[in-house]
């Protein structure tokens, strides 16, 4: 007898020392016709990185409404440099990068100088308002990120730490995926921002390549945002192929590996995670 997505994830899980989280939807083709997946995907998790993909589409909201220009150049200062992910912490102070390049930058290489200089022109409380308004109950941007004390927000000093759902990012992901949030041409930029990140999680078990999408010789694609931080791995993306295409969230938290190596227990059951959706509805003979 053919074993559930379901029973698949509970084993998985019970092997896990933290948390783990799963929300996918069909978005075309056979994924279309299965029913939602959801694994704890209402649960409330530490966003990480996660957090940078609705920064990214509330930017480009504010471009579509005339309030932000990303053609704009923002010089680099000593103060903007932090910790973390990135290659703005390298680079000599003085370097001005276009609003598009920093977004950029905050996706795909995961820029932590890059996000909290476009975090500070858009707004903390812009992103939590349309947060709320494109109906992300759990998802919550606390402030800056690895910000010295000084420059923390009051709910940073508080002890808060933005926060995400596997349920809210599908949504968010099924959203741009139908053109719903921003323009279509909005969305779509979006979207080739998230298929140039170099870093997934989600396709590290389906052989992905992202050399061989660039040259075309794969048409296995992932537009997606991972984060990390100590007990946290997550990972939330739009997987497609000739077959179709489905969003997909996959999130742990409170694992006891705290560690940053590339067999991460939390990495490594996040990759696996993701590789048994995409058996379920994209492996072969999942015709139904």
């Amino acid at each position: 007898m053919m074993r559930s997505i379901y029973d698949e994830l509970t084993e998985l899980d019970a092997g896990f020392s933290g948390t783990l989280a799963v929300a996918a939807r069909g978005l075309s083709g056979r994924p279309a016709r299965r029913p939602a997946l959801s694994f704890r995907a209402a649960e409330t998790f530490p966003a990480a990185s996660v957090i940078k993909l609705p920064i990214l589409v509330e930017a480009f909201r504010q471009a579509e409404e005339g309030r932000l220009d990303l053609a704009r150049r923002v010089p680099l200062r000593t103060e903007d440099q932090v910790g973390g992910s990135g290659v703005l912490k390298e680079l000599e102070p003085g370097l001005e990068p276009t609003l598009r390049d920093l977004l950029t930058l905050m996706i795909v290489v995961s820029d932590n100088t890059a996000t909290n200089m476009v975090m500070e022109r858009v707004g903390i409380e812009a992103v939590n308002a349309s947060a709320q308004a494109w109906g992300l109950r759990q998802t919550y941007l606390a402030g800056p990120l690895l910000a010295p004390p000084e420059r923390q927000t009051p709910a940073q000093r508080e002890g808060r730490r933005s926060t995400v759902s596997p349920a809210d990012m599908v949504e968010l992901l099924t959203a741009l995926h139908r053109h719903q949030i921003l323009s279509e041409a909005g969305c779509e930029q979006v979207l080739e921002i998230l298929g140039r990140q170099h870093f997934s999680v989600l396709g590290r078990e389906l052989g992905y390549d992202l050399d061989a999408v660039e040259d075309g010789t794969s048409d296995l694609r992932i537009q997606s945002k991972s984060g990390s931080i100590a007990g946290v791995r997550n990972d939330v993306g739009i997987i497609s192929t000739s077959h179709g295409a489905y969003a997909v969230a996959v999130m742990t938290k409170d694992s006891r590996d705290r560690g940053f190596a590339y067999q991460n227990e939390g990495e490594t059951v996040v990759a696996r995670a993701s590789r048994l959706v995409f058996d379920h509805w994209l492996g072969p003979g999942e015709e139904g």
